[in-house]
């Protein structure tokens, strides 16, 4: 039996909640011989408006009537946006999550998973948002003091934006000092014999000048870092990747056959949602799931919504601006053992656009075989886990 756990906290706008509808409708409606994935989608931030937009909620409705599928909202974040009573009194499917309603939200979410990943002694957060310019730091910290109440070790891997976690003297008038609540987390799961893992990668770290010269030394030294995290290689946090043990992001999840992943690596699928260049999403991503591959992570990249920009017409970097080609990045990994790539056709057929003809050896999927590649991780003699990231 497989079983599929989803966290959303940013803003889900309509074309992601059709297609998300239509490809759990392909992996659990009545029309399909296999074996219905238990689906349990949580939702946070953001995210919580499409279940009272009416661009979306008749697609939630769709989805969490399916005996199979469980939709659990955050009861705190709903009260926050004021959604607590049109979402009570409107969405009857939902499960609502918090102190009054037999749990926090939390404390569930980190419950199921360590359901699914039987044995694990760990859960770790990807985290890529900033802090005090994102919420989804904070929802980081409630993630990992869940995964410490739980008797597990919290792992943190900081990536992009979500860097800037890294800073030393953080002193938010208006917010949860996030720096502090690492140390904090580092602090209390120490003290229960339970090792923090906490990392953020030296490349968006150096970027950032977290990580300078020292003209003594001659070495790269931490600058005006926390303690808490430690700044290492992005290889070595992707090695972590290759552990039986439940990773979540901002905007993703993951599928597993049977009880956790076994003695073999999970799968890794990528999804590239930005247009490719005026943020770090899509490079940030691909440089992800390229390393991940050449790491030894079965890896499968796919183009979807805006991400399939990337894929039209033929890119040209001027001659003064230090950016990578993201077309050329593609290109010359093609051949990489282990990296796939695909291409979402609704996307495409949705903007009125085609990739280019010098990337034909990206693989266009419909949302059937999107369904496959999310939920049916075990077929074809693949990896019986696959983690499952937006970008």
């Amino acid at each position: 039996m497989a079983s599929s756990t989803f966290l959303f906290c940013d803003s889900i706008y309509d074309e992601r909640m059709r297609w998300f509808r239509d490809i759990i409708l392909a992996s659990n409606g009545t029309g399909t011989s296999a074996e219905p994935v238990d689906i349990r989608i949580f939702l946070t931030g953001d995210a919580l408006f499409s279940l009272v937009d009416a661009r979306t909620r008749p697609a939630w409705n769709a989805v969490s009537a399916i005996p199979s599928v469980q939709v659990i909202a955050d009861a705190d974040e709903l009260q926050l946006q004021g959604l607590y009573d049109p979402v009570v009194s409107g969405c009857s499917h939902v499960l609502i999550s918090g102190a009054d309603h037999g749990g926090l939200f939390w404390e569930r979410l980190v419950a199921a998973l360590k359901d699914e990943w039987t044995g694990t002694k760990s859960a770790a957060f990807l985290l890529c948002n900033s802090p005090y310019m994102s919420r989804v730091p904070v929802y980081m910290l409630r993630f990992l003091s869940g995964v410490r109440s739980a008797g597990l070790s919290p792992e943190l891997y900081t990536y992009l934006d979500g860097v800037h976690t890294l800073h030393d003297g953080q002193r938010p008038s208006e917010f949860e000092n996030i720096g502090r609540g690492v140390a904090a987390l580092a602090d209390s799961a120490a003290l229960a014999g339970r090792d923090a893992w906490f990392a953020a990668c030296s490349r968006c770290a150096t970027a950032r000048g977290y990580y300078q010269m020292n003209p003594g030394t001659g070495f790269c030294e931490p600058a005006s870092c926390i303690q808490g995290i430690t700044i290492r290689p992005l290889k070595e946090i992707l090695a972590r990747f290759s552990g039986d043990h439940p990773i979540i992001s901002h905007g993703g999840g993951m599928t597993v056959h049977g009880k956790g992943a076994g003695a073999r690596i999970p799968h890794l699928a990528v999804f590239i949602t930005y247009p490719p260049y005026c943020t770090e999403w899509a490079f940030g991503g691909l440089s992800l799931a390229i390393a991940a591959a050449m790491g030894g992570i079965r890896t499968t990249v796919v183009f979807i919504e805006d991400g399939v920009y990337a894929l039209h017409g033929t890119h040209q970097v001027p001659g003064n601006d230090k950016i990578f080609n993201i077309q050329e990045m593609i290109a010359v990994t093609t051949d990489v053992e282990g990296l796939s790539y695909a291409v979402h056709v609704p996307s495409l057929a949705e903007r009125g656009i085609g990739i280019s003809g010098d990337l034909s050896l990206v693989r266009e999927v419909t949302n059937d075989e999107l369904a496959r590649i999310m939920f049916r991780p075990g077929l074809e003699g693949t990896t019986p886990a696959m983690r499952i990231i937006f970008f």
